[in-house]
Order: structure tokens, then C-alpha cells, then sequence
């Protein structure tokens, strides 16, 4: 298993490193950040593959997911989906998300009820896995007044890496897919499968009956593929759209919001200036679309947060056409050649936690993120959505959905840690995959 923070810190002056993944296939780990922009823009032709495969014979819902997509299949349903979530279409789904946040706050008082301590990260699975039931599907997944809801039941155990078989199933998918294929060992369970089949199907149908109406994600898309009404949906197609919904609002969101919460706890004089900005922004004690907006040093603190704990340790891209890598050292001439198929892993938290890129880089300073202090680091330099054709579709919705979660959170309460909480924070080791 590759050690990517180590490896990175080990040649400071190298532009890559050349290293063996599991089953001594040989990659290549970037540190160079020009190099990181050739792959992830400037040459992305030849780099346009994620590394994570899945047999669609198999596991046919998750190969429907733009991020193992490749080629025009992944051209098509990017240009499908880019539209439906622009910055100005998920503002539309403020209302939507507003009324989940004040249920987040009054399942909060609820539990606090009981005990002053709660685990956040449970909490904030249950704000995001209702934020995007109703925003994505127009539903009450109903997670906090049903302690069996079946919508979250099965959103928790999709995303439950710590299961034995979630890790195998991700392990396999990353690194040995045709062990995955011979074994029949699907990413998404048959179960699950066919449970969220069903529900797009019934969504769909009340759509058509006209039964409900609302502005939200599916119904964007829904217009997007009927081309408003005058074409027939292909039912796999809305299906696909609908797992990148569930997959990009749901885990990564709540996981961002468990970490703003836990620093913000931790750094006791930044909630201080986020709880003057928010107080300030709040208009009449309510939180409106436009109060949102100007809550930027917030905006700056999640990003902070997205640095320091970054979804992933890595971004890893397949070579899909021959390429010529510079040299290694800026004293050599010697180039290499690398072939299709050879993995190319950028080390996401090498590259954060480089105190020649962010000085002091274990502190937490939410500053960073000022217009005039990104403008003097090279914009590779925070990969925390990714970069480049291949960025993260669902930014623009998790960030909104997780801001207004956590402002209508600290809108009543502060936050402090629990005597309980175990300290310093350790990365469980599943979270690399």
C-alpha cells in the first residue's frame, strides 16, 4: 500500500516519483503542481479516466455514476448534469434546504435534551441524508422523527465504510476490479439496488401524474432529459443522475460539516468571528438565501477545513494515452514515457499539508482562503474538489447545503468538544479509499 504523504515528503525535489501499487503494478506520484495541471487540464485527453472500475454487469447503478464513466458516456451525462447544477439553479433549492435545517435544529434540541454530548458526525449524516432526499427526489426521508426510516437506513449503509465488506468492496474496486468481477462483488448491494430502482420509478411516476410539482434537482433533470416534456426519458439515464444526486450530497457534506463543527470547537476564536459574521448577516434572527451569501468568512473556514481534511488522500487517473513525462530532477534531460493503463496519483494531502505552499500547515486559518492570499499560491495548490473537466460535479450544492446546515446550527448554540472526544484526531483507515 502506498504511503503518498510520506513518498511526497521524501523528494522535495522531484517532479514525480516513480512507485508500485499493490501487486507491484508500477505508478507515477506527482509533486510537481505545473504537472498536476497537465494532467488534470492541459493534457486531460491523456489522462481522462478515474481509477476506480466497475463492472456494469455487475454493479449496473453504480456504473451509471459519471465519476467511472469514461469516454463519450462520460461526456454525455457530464454535459447532462453540468447545467442542472450551476450555482444559480441550486440557489433555487434554498427553501427546500432551509426547511431541513430547522428540523436539523429542533432534532438537535431534542437530543440535547438527554445529554449535552452528541456525536456530530451522525447528526450531520441525518441533516445531509434528508437535505438531499427532498432536494434530489422531493421526499421526507424522515431521519429525524424515525429512528428506522428506510431512506436513511439504507443511505447509512451504502456509505458505512467502517463494514468489513464496504472495505473489501472499494479495496477491489480500486485496485484489483477483475477480482471484483470474478467474484461477483458488487460496490452497491443487490438490495439497495433494487430499493432505489423502485423509488426513482415512483418518483418518476408522480412527476408524470403531475401529482407533485417542486423545484428541485430531479425535477431539473428530469426536464433536462425530456427536453421539458417533448421526449421520452430513458429510465437508466434518470437513474444514473439520481445516484451522482445521492453519492455527492450525502456522505462528503456531512463528513465536511462534522469537521467545520469539530474545528471550529477546537479554535475557539475563529467561531468567534463566524458567530459575528452570522450574527450580523441574519436578518431579523432568520436566515435568508441572501444572509447566506455574505457569510464568506465561513465559506472560507469549510474550505480551511476541506484542506486540512481533505475527502480523499488522493486523486488517482488511469494514463489513457501515451505521454511524456518532464524530467524527473530540473538537472536531468532524460524524459519518460508512460503507457495506458499506468495509474498517475496526485497526493492531495502531500500537497495541503506542504509548509512551502501553506506555511504552518497543521493550523487551522480560515484566511488563507482571502482572494489576495489564493492569488499568491499556485491554484493546483488546493485540490480539496479536484480540478479540471473531472471536478467534483456537486461542489456548488454541498457547499451550500452544509453552510446553511451549520449557520442554522450555530444561529442558536456554540459548539465545544466533548470531554469524551479522544484527541488528536485519528483518520480512520478506511478513510484513504
Amino acid at each position: 500500500i502506498i504511503e503518498p504523504l510520506n513518498l511526497f515528503r521524501s523528494y522535495p525535489q522531484a517532479s514525480w516519483v516513480g512507485v508500485y501499487e499493490l501487486f507491484n503494478k508500477p505508478a507515477v506520484l506527482v509533486r510537481d503542481l505545473e504537472l498536476v495541471k497537465e494532467i488534470l487540464v492541459s493534457s486531460f485527453q491523456h489522462f481522462n479516466k478515474n481509477s476506480f472500475e466497475v463492472d456494469a454487469s455487475i454493479d449496473p447503478l453504480a456504473s451509471m455514476n459519471p465519476f467511472v464513466n469514461v469516454g463519450d458516456q462520460w461526456k454525455e451525462k457530464r454535459s447532462q448534469i453540468v447545467p442542472v447544477l450551476t450555482a444559480t439553479r441550486v440557489r433555487t433549492t434554498f427553501p427546500i434546504i432551509k426547511n431541513v435545517a430547522e428540523n436539523f435544529l429542533k432534532y438537535v434540541d431534542r437530543v440535547r435534551g438527554g445529554s449535552p454530548d452528541f456525536e456530530v458526525k451522525e447528526v450531520c449524516g441525518r441533516y445531509t441524508i434528508d437535505s438531499v432526499a427532498s432536494c434530489a427526489f422531493g421526499i421526507d426521508a424522515e431521519s429525524f422523527s424515525n429512528p428506522d426510516a428506510e431512506f436513511a437506513r439504507m443511505g447509512f449503509e451504502l456509505f458505512n465504510a467502517d463494514s468489513a465488506i464496504a472495505w473489501l468492496r472499494a479495496m477491489l474496486a480500486l485496485f484489483a476490479p477483475k477480482v471484483a468481477s470474478l467474484l461477483k462483488l458488487a460496490f452497491i448491494p443487490k438490495h439497495i439496488d433494487c430499493w432505489f430502482r423502485s423509488l426513482i420509478e415512483n418518483v418518476t411516476n408522480l412527476r408524470k401524474d403531475g401529482k407533485v410539482q417542486r423545484r428541485d434537482l430531479f425535477q431539473a433533470i428530469y426536464d433536462t432529459l425530456s427536453q421539458n416534456g417533448t421526449v421520452p426519458v430513458k429510465s437508466n439515464e434518470l437513474i444514473g443522475h439520481s445516484v451522482t444526486f445521492l453519492t455527492e450530497g450525502f456522505e462528503t457534506s456531512g463528513t465536511l460539516m462534522s469537521y467545520v463543527l469539530f474545528e471550529l470547537a477546537t479554535n475557539r476564536e475563529v467561531q468567534d468571528r463566524v458567530l459575528e459574521e452570522l450574527d450580523s448577516a441574519l436578518e431579523d434572527g432568520q436566515l435568508t438565501d441572501e444572509a447566506v451569501q455574505k457569510l464568506v468568512y465561513l465559506e472560507r473556514a469549510m474550505y480551511e477545513t476541506l484542506r486540512i481534511h481533505a475527502a480523499t488522500l488522493t486523486l488517482t487517473k488511469v494514463c489513457t494515452k501515451e505521454y511524456e513525462l518532464p524530467a524527473q530532477y530540473p538537472t536531468d534531460r532524460k524524459r519518460l514515457r508512460i503507457q495506458p493503463g499506468t495509474a498517475v496519483i496526485i497526493p492531495v494531502y502531500g500537497i495541503h499539508y506542504d509548509p512551502e505552499i501553506f506555511p504552518d500547515p497543521h493550523r487551522f486559518e480560515p484566511d488563507r482562503f482571502l482572494e489576495e492570499n489564493k492569488k499568491t499560491r499556485h491554484r493546483y495548490a488546493f485540490l480539496g474538489f479536484g480540478e479540471g473537466p473531472r471536478i467534483c460535479l456537486g461542489m456548488k450544492f454541498g457547499m451550500l447545503q452544509s453552510k446553511i446546515g451549520i449557520a442554522t446550527l450555530l444561529s442558536k448554540y456554540r459548539v465545544e468538544l466533548s470531554p469524551k472526544q479522544q484527541l488528536p484526531l485519528e483518520v480512520s483507515k478506511s478513510t484513504w479509499l
